[in-house]
């Protein structure tokens, strides 16, 4: 089998078809390149902006759960201030109930020792 170059194939498009009907299988053939190209173009731009989605998914998902974190630590902190609030309200009726225990022993006098030997110095 003879190998034909393929001038000969050129040739033999012009004497069939014309200038116009070579330019417009060059047109054809150059025009399939360009929309593979594209076609290849756009699938590489979805495979990144399908990427991007996901990426913006996930910081959507973080910030998210940033916020209902911050929500909880709000309220545990309310808790907090509550309960030392509570805490300082018990502290402060101790030390008033223990300053009148000692007022009431400094002064007690039905004690039997006490009246005799006088009230403790301090």
């Amino acid at each position: 089998m003879e190998v034909v170059p393929p001038i000969t194939y050129s040739v033999a498009i012009l004497q069939i078809l014309g200038l116009p009907g070579l330019i417009f299988i060059i047109w054809y053939f150059d025009n399939k390149r360009f929309q593979r190209q594209e076609d290849l173009r756009k699938a590489e731009q979805q495979v990144i902006l399908d990427q991007y989605r996901a990426d913006v998914t996930e910081i959507k998902r973080l910030y998210e759960s940033n916020s209902r974190l911050v929500d909880d630590c709000t309220k545990a902190f309310c808790r907090l201030d509550s309960i030392y609030e509570q805490v300082i309200d018990v502290v402060s009726l101790n030390t008033e109930t223990q300053t009148k225990l000692v007022q009431s022993i400094n002064q007690n006098q039905f004690c039997p020792i006490i009246r005799q030997k006088g009230a403790p110095q301090l």
